[in-house]
C-alpha cells in the first residue's frame, strides 16, 4: 500500500504539514507515501519573466522539510512535485526540473488556455460551453500529449479529468474519436517511457470512479503502458490513502501486476 499523489500545506490548496502526513501513512499502514505538491508555472504577458508557486524558495524549504521528516518515520517519506504542464512554459519547466532534485516528478494539465478546467466547477463547466465537449475534450488531449512528448514526467497523473464535473463525458472518451485521440496518447507514453497514474479521488468526486476508469485502463495495458503509479490525491492529513483499495481493484482488473515507486527519479517495480 502506497500514495503517490498527496499535498500537504506547501501547495496552495492542502492542509497540514509533512510530518503529518507522514503519520497519517504510517497509522493506517501504508508502506511508502510520496508528496507530490502543486508546481505552478505563470509567464508575464510579455513571455519574461516566468514565476512559480511555490516559489524557489519555498520549494528548497519543502525539500529541506521533507529531509527532516524522513529521519522522523518509519516508511519511506518521498519529495515528488505535481506539475502542471503548460506549452508556454516548457522552457522554464525543463530548467526548474535541471536545477531542483525531486525523487518523483508526477505531470498533469490543469489549464487549457486560459481556462481552469480542473475547477472551480463554474468555470469548468463554462469551458465547456464555450467549446463543446467534443472540441473541449480533444483540446485537452492535445496538451495532454504535448506535456507527455516532453519525456519530462516519470507518470501522469487523472488521464481522463475531463469527467470530473460533467461525468457524462466519461462515456464519450471511451468510444469513437476521443477514444482515439486517448490511444495516441497512451502510445505516446510508450514511446517516451512515462507511466500513467490510478488516481483514486474520482470515487469521490460526480465520476464516482478513478481517473481514469477501466476501461482506458485496459486500453493502456493493451497499448503497452507497462509503468503506474497509484495515489489519493489527498489534500489533508486525514485522507492519506483514502481510496487506494479501490484503485489497486480497478489496476488489478485492467491486467496490471505491479505499481511503481520512486527514488531520486529511479523507478523500483512493486508487486500488487
Amino acid at each position: 500500500m502506497i500514495d503517490y499523489h498527496t499535498h500537504s500545506h506547501v501547495s496552495h490548496d492542502g492542509i497540514g504539514r509533512i510530518l503529518e502526513h507522514a503519520r497519517r501513512a504510517e497509522e493506517i499502514g501504508l508502506t511508502e507515501i510520496c508528496l507530490t505538491e502543486h508546481l505552478d508555472f505563470y509567464i508575464s504577458e510579455d513571455g519574461f519573466p516566468c514565476c512559480t508557486i511555490p516559489t524557489e524558495t519555498q520549494l528548497r524549504s519543502y525539500l529541506e522539510e521533507i529531509r527532516e521528516v524522513q529521519g522522523m518515520c518509519r516508511i519511506p517519506v518521498r519529495a515528488g512535485v505535481e506539475l502542471d504542464y503548460k506549452p508556454e512554459a516548457d522552457y522554464w519547466i525543463r530548467d526548474m526540473l535541471q536545477r531542483f532534485s525531486f525523487d518523483f516528478v508526477l505531470g498533469s494539465v490543469h489549464n487549457v488556455g486560459d481556462w481552469p478546467v480542473s475547477g472551480p466547477k463554474e468555470l469548468a463547466i463554462d469551458y465547456f460551453q464555450e467549446r463543446g465537449v467534443l472540441q473541449g475534450c480533444l483540446d485537452y488531449f492535445d496538451i495532454v500529449e504535448q506535456a507527455v512528448a516532453t519525456g519530462l514526467f516519470d507518470s501522469f497523473a487523472h488521464l481522463d479529468l475531463m469527467k470530473r464535473f460533467k461525468p457524462e463525458n466519461g462515456k464519450l472518451m471511451r468510444q469513437g474519436v476521443l477514444r482515439d485521440r486517448i490511444a495516441a496518447v497512451l502510445d505516446r507514453m510508450v514511446a517516451t517511457g512515462t507511466g500513467m497514474e490510478v488516481n483514486a479521488s474520482g470515487i469521490f468526486h460526480p465520476a464516482g470512479e478513478p481517473y481514469p476508469g477501466l476501461q482506458i485502463l485496459k486500453l493502456a495495458r493493451d497499448r503497452g503502458v507497462g509503468m503506474l503509479t497509484i495515489g489519493s490525491d489527498s489534500h489533508r492529513p486525514e485522507t492519506v490513502g483514502r481510496g487506494l483499495e479501490a484503485a489497486l481493484s480497478l489496476a488489478r482488473a485492467a491486467g496490471y501486476r505491479s505499481l511503481c515507486t520512486f527514488e531520486r527519479r529511479q523507478a523500483r517495480v512493486v508487486a500488487l
